[in-house]
């Protein structure tokens, strides 16, 4: 990891960043909520496969970036702090869809109406980019020559033309080119970077064709995701995600499939499996190891939670244990 730090008048840091970039990693996590300005970031791996890999993060004072080849069929959630704003697009060979809005390379994504971002879909890589809300707001406003009120942030997508998507991906990787590079310290990345993004958001028009007068879905999945936290490992029925979430049955699997590709309780049921191994991969090697590790995540047939584990992850949570554990 490369740092560089200053500091403003006001305590803020000025003219700072800090860089990371790792080829191969099991969970990002938590490298990346200490760097970025969020709440919760997780991959919950859907199917069998690779986990993610070249997983890069840019931290400063102006702009925020998260970048991740993922290689398997899996969910990755960002939610962002309230007094950040933020955008993600994608790129890959599979189908992908952000907050239930169909990916395309034309479409510059802004966070849903859960103050985040799910991303579903097969191999590709995203990249999220967050800013301070009032940076923002407080740039277009001069730019558009219009007072700060007057300035409302997007709540689903912005088509940018073939030119402008373009350009805008070769300047994000150029950037995150020269903060990953060893050595790189001249020159104000962040600066470079909010700069990029406001010509880009200047130039893009909203895509509010994109949004139905219904109930988001991404929100719809975010009530019940709460409720799942809630719950800390214990049990969670159909019927308390429909309560929490505020909606029906039906709905609630529409918003789920749309979101997250899967039915509610198989998805939550396999965030539990993620978090088995994510433990599995922190624990000391001791007798009952695995045994902990199923029950903290709230599953307790260990036969079932053996099977299950093998057929999403390809080994055993016992194999996992001798790889990573300490």
């Amino acid at each position: 990891m490369k740092d560089s730090a200053e500091h403003r008048e006001d305590g803020r840091p000025e003219n700072t960043f800090s860089a990371v970039h790792s080829e191969k990693v099991e969970d990002y996590s938590g490298t990346a909520e200490p760097l970025l300005p969020v709440l919760e970031v997780s991959a919950t791996q859907l199917a069998p496969g690779p986990p993610p890999s070249n997983v890069g993060i840019f931290s400063s004072d102006k702009v925020n970036i998260l970048a991740v080849h993922f290689n398997a069929p899996s969910v990755g959630t960002v939610i962002i702090k309230p007094e950040c704003f933020g955008f993600m697009w994608w790129d890959g060979p599979e189908e992908c869809r952000i907050n239930g809005v169909h990916t395309e390379r034309s479409l510059l994504h802004t966070q849903g109406e859960q103050d985040g971002f799910h991303a579903v879909g097969g191999r590709r890589r995203t990249a999220g980019l967050t800013v301070r809300r009032d940076d923002l707001i407080t740039a277009l406003a001069a730019l558009r020559g219009v007072g700060p009120e007057d300035v409302h942030l997007g709540r689903s997508a912005l088509r940018l033309s073939d030119a402008a998507a373009q350009r805008y991906r070769r300047d994000i990787k150029a950037f995150m080119g020269a903060a990953l590079e060893d050595g790189a310290r001249t020159g104000n990345l962040g600066d470079g970077l909010f700069g990029v993004l406001l010509e880009t958001y200047l130039g893009a028009t909203p895509e509010q064709n994109l949004r139905s007068t219904r109930r988001p879905a991404e929100q719809i999945v975010r009530r019940a995701e709460e409720r799942y936290f809630e719950a800390e490992g214990g049990p969670v029925s159909l019927a308390d995600l429909c309560a929490a979430a505020g909606v029906s049955q039906s709905v609630l699997y529409r918003a789920f499939h749309s979101v997250c590709d899967d039915a509610p309780l198989a998805y939550f049921h396999k965030r539990r499996l993620n978090e088995a191994r994510r433990v599995l991969m922190t624990s000391e090697r001791y007798r009952g190891a695995v045994k902990n590790a199923a029950l903290s995540a709230g599953l307790t047939e260990m036969g079932r939670f053996s099977l299950e584990y093998r057929s999403l992850f390809g080994k055993s949570p016992s194999a996992t244990l001798s790889m990573y554990g300490r």
